[in-house]
């Protein structure tokens, strides 16, 4: 398990701290290394990054009712495509890092499964 602690708080900044920045520094903390990508300028109108990059990743899809800690959920918060990533981290929570507010880990409510477009799990976590 992670010790995701030191990602708690943090400031909100597109392509610094944002949701995939999070996804990154988690997995770093495992000892994998994600490159960094490119953030879309529209969101409105882009592809997911996380959904586009997966497979290239190490990462494939499985399902929400087989969810580990460490999965990353891809949701669609307030975009019309996928646009948001999370970390399962186990006991029906979600570490987080939505626009304009700290990093965070949050309970999965309703509103954010009903969110969720896609669960995907590093490889090697098989």
């Amino acid at each position: 398990m992670v010790n995701y602690q030191s990602l708690i708080g943090l400031p909100w900044e597109y392509g610094v701290n944002d949701c995939f920045s999070l996804v990154r520094s988690y997995y770093q903390l495992a000892g994998i290394v994600l490159p960094d990508f490119k953030r879309p300028e529209d969101l409105d109108n882009s592809p997911s990054i996380f959904l586009e990059q997966a497979g290239g990743l190490g990462f494939y899809e499985t399902c929400m009712d087989d969810a580990r800690a460490g999965d990353v959920l891809i949701m669609r918060l307030g975009t019309p495509y996928p646009m948001h990533a999370a970390i399962y981290v186990g006991d029906q929570r979600i570490l987080h890092q939505r626009r304009d507010s700290l990093s965070c880990v949050a309970a999965l409510t309703r509103y954010y499964y009903k969110s969720i477009a896609a669960v995907y799990r590093y490889a090697a976590n098989r």
